[in-house]
């Protein structure tokens, strides 16, 4: 028996769309977080971090549940976790005070900040405003 084809010219009735034909961005991981550390020490399996810079608030964490891009050699990185294992481990977005470090570790923090933030509003599923769609072709 032949099966038929759908036809593009017919409107289904009962089925609701939204209000423009562009799919809703969905968040990415909405149980992971991005997170400035700052580094004390580190052993083969396990590093022990802080997230305000502080030795006596650090926590040792095991290098296999962070996803860590582009470590800093001054001790700043920024490691990607589950939100359920940071807060176990009490770590969150907080202030990191820049007059405890030198220039360039201050500007290797100051970066690292802002790929973290921008980090946390992606997993979230926000995208950046702009006047024009993706698709649009701007010479036109």
């Amino acid at each position: 028996m032949r099966t038929l084809l759908r036809s593009s010219n017919v409107v289904y009735v009962g089925r609701q769309r939204g209000g423009s034909d562009r799919r809703a961005v969905m968040p990415s991981s909405p149980g992971i977080t991005a997170l400035v550390l700052v580094v004390h020490d580190r052993t083969e399996r396990a590093m022990l971090v802080s997230d305000c810079g502080v030795y006596g608030k650090a926590v040792w964490v095991p290098k296999a549940m962070l996803t860590i891009e582009q470590p800093s050699e001054r001790g700043i990185l920024v490691a990607t976790m589950s939100k359920a294992f940071a807060e176990k481990k009490d770590l969150h977005p907080r202030f990191i005070d820049p007059e405890m470090f030198n220039e360039a570790t201050r500007e290797a923090l100051e970066l690292a900040v802002a790929r973290a933030a921008r980090k946390r509003i992606a997993y979230r599923g926000h995208r950046s405003p702009h006047a024009r769609h993706d698709s649009q072709n701007l010479f036109a």
